[in-house]
């Protein structure tokens, strides 16, 4: 559940980043990003994050063992 969070803190950076470079207006918080660099880096930053969580997920959905998987049926 953890990583879940982490993956929408990466989607609302990514995404923050990406609207200021295409409109140059913040999308939630007034005036951050401030300049291209911030919104690179927020954008990077974001995405490494939306990554690693996915990652981590998919690795927690494949070693689940069997037994637990296949519960109720």
């Amino acid at each position: 559940m953890l990583y879940a969070v982490f993956d929408v803190a990466g989607m609302l950076m990514f995404a923050t980043g990406a609207m200021w470079l295409a409109r140059r207006q913040a999308l939630f918080i007034p005036d951050f990003p401030v300049n291209m660099t911030e919104a690179i880096v927020v954008s990077v930053g974001g995405l490494l994050m939306m990554l690693w969580a996915a990652s981590r997920i998919l690795r927690e959905m494949i070693t689940r063992p069997a037994s637990q998987s296949n519960k109720g049926q």
